[in-house]
């Protein structure tokens, strides 16, 4: 009677209810009470009623060695193990399989070593599943001469024996070693062979011998199908080299041979569909998901952003949360770039907020977010306390707190805290001095930009990329430096962009240098796809000093080669809530209260005597 209640137990409480009347009885049940526990996931409770047992049988240890193992408690089934030995119970060949993956789990290949002695002192040497999991073990510890030898030494293998030193070596990037097995196998050759040997080639970015392998497994004499995981593999291949074509024709795959849609499959068409542009096809894949999870939103989150489509990452973000789906660092860090982006502040701070409520660490990766969120979203003093805070500083962090400084004219802090980074030893990168001279940039520190600049090359050995000169063309020429900012990009060791020219000829129309603005001119209207930007800014040079032929001209290529000015657009948040404007906007709801608004201020700014300056702004221009 005791039994079959016990099977039919659904709560812990039942069996509470059962296990007293079994004590009371004195009846031998244990044996069954520990598996119906370890059932209900309750481990700490089967391991009580295991401990209070005088005498056990071998399949209550196993079970609890094995429930230990998958729960996520590896170096409790070890202890367990040692209670057994201790007690003079004697493992079986079941026993050893999870103590092993035990040891995978933990990383500890002297305890599988030890555990690999005992196996042979006690005759399971040839025992064909403890040999799949040493093998299993060794690989995953990183000891391929130990699996291989384990795998050598087998008298029987079977398809396991093969797809475990396989895997190990394609884990390990001897895909070569893997192949040659692979070709050499003298059974059939499974799914999951094929789908490591087709990720080994993945993961060595050979692209063209994954294709090639994936096509041989269609036509093969091993008739095996593809199944989700080896879909997996060939979209992340696609995703990283942004092959759309190669992409599509796998999702087409998907749908003609049904292959079973799961979660990560879902979430690899997502992020392959984003990466190779197609973010309208990534939101419908998406949308057609009924059991969303975290890395399906996350991949979408993380689309969007790529693609700067900031305030739909954000929308989705809500939704996620009105879902209750409890984001993670993936998904904050995506966030906080969209608020840094948007300058929407207030939903900065909830993110910050929410990390420190729900008990996320505040990692080096969490910090750099704020840090920069912060700074773009106008505070500069709650950036530098995030940067304080953080004990852990990598090189990103401190490029965000440099870049965040320079950005707020801050330069000679900004300065003082590179400083501080090379002398905590780390090595600047090529972000680390953008932020450096657009520190020098914003404070016009001309003679500090040309030590920085020049300690580059000279010192830690990187060489200037286009955004290093055009910050040192920047402040050559706003400093009034025009020959020598000329010079510079002169003797460029790389081809000047249309954005260093920009910028000297923006310098020219401070310093009012006509004929350095002729020179430049001419290079920029040569260009096979002029900058809209700097064609007006020459047609206002030209302008302002009444040489409207000039004029004429720079009109005249606007209009021949059809430049269109995109459009300007501004975000502004209040209570949460991003509003987005274009130029001459009149579709948000409250259109009328702000153009009454604006015009109180420009009366306001009247009375106060402002007179705007004209010196620099041409006539209409049709087209520009």
């Amino acid at each position: 009677m005791f039994l079959s209640l016990l099977r039919s137990a659904s709560s812990v409480t039942q069996i509470h209810q059962i296990h007293a009347q079994i004590l009371i009885h004195g009846l031998p049940l244990q044996t069954h009470l520990i598996p119906k526990l370890i059932d209900l996931h309750s481990i700490e409770y089967a391991r009580f009623v295991l401990d209070q047992t005088p005498s056990h049988a071998d399949l209550s240890w196993n079970s609890l060695i094995r429930a230990y193992t998958l729960q996520g408690s590896p170096q409790n089934s070890l202890f367990l193990y040692l209670k057994m030995l201790r007690n003079s119970e004697k493992p079986s060949n079941f026993t050893y399989p999870f103590l092993l993956k035990a040891c995978s789990a933990l990383g500890s290949v002297f305890d599988g070593e030890q555990i690999h002695t005992h196996v042979l002192r006690l005759g399971f040497g040839s025992d064909l599943f403890v040999c799949n999991s040493l093998i299993d073990m060794y690989c995953k510890c990183f000891c391929l001469e130990s699996a291989r030898n384990t795998w050598d030494d087998m008298e029987v293998r079977d398809e396991v024996s093969w797809n475990s030193i396989i895997s190990g070596y394609v884990q390990w990037g001897q895909v070569e070693k893997a192949r040659e097995l692979f070709e050499g196998m003298p059974i059939r050759r499974n799914v999951v062979c094929w789908t490591a040997m087709i990720n080994g080639y993945g993961k060595e970015g050979d692209f063209v011998e994954m294709l090639s392998l994936f096509r041989h497994m269609l036509v093969s004499a091993d008739e095996v199908q593809p199944n989700a995981a080896t879909m997996v593999c060939l979209l992340s291949a696609c995703s990283a080299l942004c092959n759309y074509e190669v992409g599509r024709f796998l999702a087409v795959f998907i749908d003609v041979n049904k292959i079973p849609l799961n979660v990560i499959l879902v979430t690899a068409l997502i992020d392959m569909y984003s990466k190779c542009g197609d973010v309208e096809k990534a939101q419908r894949t998406f949308d057609g998901v009924s059991c969303k999870t975290l890395p399906s939103w996350n991949a979408m989150i993380t689309g969007y952003m790529q693609h700067g489509l900031l305030e739909q990452a954000i929308d989705l973000y809500r939704l996620m949360k009105a879902q209750l789906v409890k984001p993670n660092e993936i998904t904050l860090v995506n966030v906080l770039s969209a608020c840094a982006g948007l300058g929407a502040l207030e939903l900065g701070r909830k993110v910050h907020l929410y990390l420190g409520r729900n008990g996320l660490e505040l990692n080096v990766i969490l910090a750099t977010a704020l840090v920069d969120m912060y700074a773009k979203c106008g505070k500069i003093n709650d950036a530098c306390l995030v940067f304080v805070k953080t004990s852990q500083k990598d090189v990103a962090l401190w490029n965000a707190m440099i870049l965040g400084l320079a950005y707020h004219g801050d330069g000679r802090d900004a300065i003082a805290v590179f400083s501080q980074m090379e002398r905590a030893g780390l090595k600047p990168n090529d972000v680390t001095f953008i932020g450096v001279l657009s520190a020098c940039n914003h404070s016009g520190l001309v003679d500090e930009g040309r030590v920085q600049f020049s300690s580059m090359d000279d010192k830690h050995g990187l060489s200037p990329k286009l955004e290093h000169y055009n910050c040192m063309v920047d402040l050559l020429g706003r400093a009034g430096h025009l020959e020598e900012a000329y010079e510079l990009v002169q003797n460029m060791v790389i081809l000047p962009d249309s954005i260093i020219w920009g910028a000297l000829l923006s310098a020219c129309r401070i310093h009012r240098n006509l004929e350095l603005a002729d020179k430049i001119g001419g290079v920029i209207t040569a260009s096979q796809d002029p900058n809209i930007g700097f064609c007006i800014l020459l047609s206002n040079i030209y302008a302002s000093a009444g040489r409207w032929k000039d004029v004429a001209r720079v009109r005249r290529l606007v209009k021949e080669q059809r430049i269109k000015k995109p459009s300007g657009c501004s975000w502004v948040e209040v209570d949460g809530v991003v509003h987005r404007f274009v130029v001459e906007d009149t579709t948000h709801l409250k259109s009328q209260e702000i153009y009454g608004t604006y015009e109180i201020l420009v009366n306001h700014l009247k009375a106060e005597g402002y007179v705007p300056n004209f010196d620099f702004m041409a006539a209409n221009i049709d087209g520009m």
